[in-house]
């Protein structure tokens, strides 16, 4: 670490030694030092992949469905960091009255504030006549404050409560969620 610090040539030896310039008064001089300590502000990221990562499959059937109202339903948990499948019957966003809307969400408290999660996830509904599923996928970062992922408009009402698709039998809907942890970014200060 280097202890000294300063400017090799100041000032000129003539210009300083000169009586008129003030500088050397009586063969003395005053100096004066200004220490500004300046705290280091740069945070540091340090991405770790995993080199076999885990997936966590997880299948939610969704019963009595028409008796569901507009509002946010969530699975159970599952997997490492708490992971819950969101559901809004009637959609939510921009698909509020057209679509459902399928999110991913994780627990908050189960990811360290200085932690962010690089993921791969398949969200999926279930054809469950024909074999003919409806899904997406996605790559993200997520962090204890950036919550749910998704799709507000992950399928139309109309496709999704018509009865040939397959999607709705016996009153249950199936949504499945597909979530690897491909590495973490852990943040240093």
């Amino acid at each position: 670490m280097n202890t000294r610090f300063g400017i090799a040539k100041f000032i000129n030896l003539n210009t300083f030694c000169n009586p008129v310039n003030g500088y050397l008064i009586d063969d003395v001089c005053t100096f004066g030092v200004e220490v500004f300590v300046v705290k280091n502000t740069l945070n540091e990221r340090c991405l770790s992949m995993i080199n076999d990562p885990t997936t966590y499959f997880y299948s939610w059937k969704v019963t009595k469905f028409s008796t569901l109202g507009k509002e946010r339903y969530e699975s159970d948990s599952f997997g490492y960091y708490n992971w819950n499948i969101v559901l809004y019957p009637e959609g939510n966003g921009g698909g509020k009255g057209n679509s459902i809307s399928i999110y991913l969400d994780v627990s908050p408290s189960s990811i360290p504030d200085d932690t962010k999660l690089v993921v791969k996830f398949t969200m999926r509904v279930k054809d469950q006549k024909n074999g003919r599923h409806v899904e997406f996928e996605d790559n993200h970062f997520n962090s204890s404050n950036n919550g749910d992922w998704g799709w507000s408009r992950f399928l139309s009402l109309a496709e999704l409560k018509d009865p040939k698709n397959g999607f709705v039998v016996n009153d249950t809907l199936i949504i499945e969620a597909e979530v690897t942890l491909l590495g973490l970014v852990v943040v240093e200060s």
